[in-house]
């Protein structure tokens, strides 16, 4: 019987456009729209600028685009800045069933790679598909264990999308494409200890996955090998990053080409941690009823155990958090955001933003338990619950199961395009956001280098 490696390999090898359904090239437009915005306003952060110094060695005349500069970079270089800068602002969309933020990773590896190739749109489609169905597959199969470890499912995952993304443009064989994936099982890497002081090593995690995807197709192209069994063997990923008797082996492969994991992917409407995202929407229909935070004596949420380290813990360090990326990850500041603002966006985290008193005050209201098994939709969803206890004594509660922008409540196409023209007007300018929209919405027509192009920045903004 082969391994689910094999059985992948043979998947992306033989995959073609004409397999996809439309609803699988639709996603794919709207999610390679979202990403290239939220990198080009993350290009702004001071993490990505970082990122861009450390890899000039990379540049190159005529490389693949740096998006939201006039920087052009090696393949290998692009796609690594491009990740650091799609996931730094945590605005990136997520595969709610495997917590996998994979497009921060595929769209760089397509792009950059596509470019390098002179791919067709039509190859683009197809890679980012091929990407996702195995990145989210892999999640799947660990069954949130490998968070339990303290792993970042999503770089863990996420190399062997990369790595099936970049074997389908290099054009390997079914047999080169195992190896490929058997490759980045030693490529595998990202902890969260990132969370113990907000370190920016996380949003390394999605450019390095993409950058070693690609680094493990080229290596099996050249004959280097990888162990077949790098899944299910005795020291493969789900038992050395999860826990095995948690795992669902089965999940690598099942209805592989007939179940579109790549049309079950969440766009954010926030630019905070996705488990945060129901339980602001919970407190924004709070606000919506006329409670106001005065009336408000404590909010209680209901929130899932896996969700815990990230938005729960440790309590103390969310009631008053230390930076602006904390913030993003601290439930009850996000909570009492939203009421006392009316809004949770990019200004909701400037660091002038996080002493406010009135914030910490109502944020100190906040109080959590553990949801039983079976209680919330988690992980189908990423769902929210608050129990509000007014100054006067009556209780009300908001529970939202599916999260906005989720699969089964999703953002509309233009509702993605607005969100683009948000994050990217300010460095490509009106009439370029239109020229990249149309360009994307365009797909499959639009060559890979072309669109490449129109999410360059004029050579003002690199240098600025």
């Amino acid at each position: 019987m082969p391994f689910a490696a094999e059985i992948l390999a043979k998947f992306v090898s033989t995959l073609e456009l004409a397999d996809l359904p439309e609803t699988a090239v639709d996603s794919a437009r709207r999610h390679l729209l979202d990403t290239f915005g939220v990198a080009i306003r993350g290009r702004s952060h001071g993490n990505a600028q970082n990122a861009v110094a450390a890899l000039a060695e990379g540049r190159v005349p005529g490389g693949a685009p740096v998006w939201g500069t006039s920087e052009t970079y090696s393949t290998g270089h692009a796609a690594l800045a491009n990740g650091v800068a799609s996931h730094v602002l945590d605005f990136d969309d997520t595969h709610t069933d495997s917590i996998v933020h994979g497009s921060a990773i595929i769209v760089p590896v397509v792009m950059a790679l596509g470019h390098e190739v002179g791919a067709k749109g039509g190859d683009v489609v197809t890679a980012f598909v091929a990407g996702w169905e195995v990145a989210a597959r892999v999640g799947l199969a660990a069954k949130g264990t490998f968070h339990k470890r303290g792993f970042h499912t999503t770089s863990i995952a996420g190399v062997f999308g990369a790595a099936a993304a970049a074997a389908k443009l290099l054009g390997l064989s079914s047999q080169q494409t195992a190896h490929a994936i058997g490759i980045a099982g030693s490529q595998a890497s990202g902890i969260n200890e990132y969370l113990s002081n907000s370190s920016s090593a996380k949003c390394i995690h999605t450019g390095w996955s993409a950058h070693a995807g690609i680094l493990a197709a080229r290596l099996a192209k050249g004959g280097m090998t990888g162990p077949m069994s790098v899944f299910e063997g005795r020291d493969g990923i789900l038992r050395a990053y999860g826990h095995p008797e948690g795992c669902d082996v089965a999940q690598l492969t099942a209805d592989l080409g007939t179940r579109w994991e790549s049309t079950r992917v969440s766009i954010k409407p926030y630019p905070c941690c996705h488990f945060a995202h129901a339980f602001v929407d919970c407190a924004g229909a709070l606000a919506a009823r006329g409670i106001k935070p005065a009336d408000i004596a404590a909010l209680h949420c209901v929130v899932p155990e896996i969700e815990l380290p990230l938005i729960c813990e440790p309590w103390n360090e969310k009631l008053k958090p230390a930076s602006s990326y904390a913030a993003k990850f601290s439930l009850p500041f996000m909570l009492a955001s939203r009421l006392v603002d009316g809004r949770l966006d990019h200004r909701t985290f400037e660091a002038a933003n996080l002493g406010r008193a009135e914030l910490l005050d109502l944020a100190a209201r906040v109080t959590y338990r553990v949801a039983q098994p079976g209680e919330t939709p988690f992980p189908r969803t990423f769902p929210g619950w608050v129990e509000a206890t007014l100054a006067d004594g009556r209780k009300v509660i908001e529970r939202l199961d599916v999260n906005a922008g989720h699969p089964d409540n999703p953002l509309s196409l233009e509702q993605v395009a607005a969100k683009f023209r948000d994050n990217a007007a300010a460095t490509l300018g009106e009439a370029a956001c239109a020229n990249a929209i149309a360009l994307t919405r365009a797909l499959p027509a639009t060559p890979a280098a072309d669109l490449g192009r129109a999410l360059a920045a004029t050579p003002s903004y690199a240098t600025a």
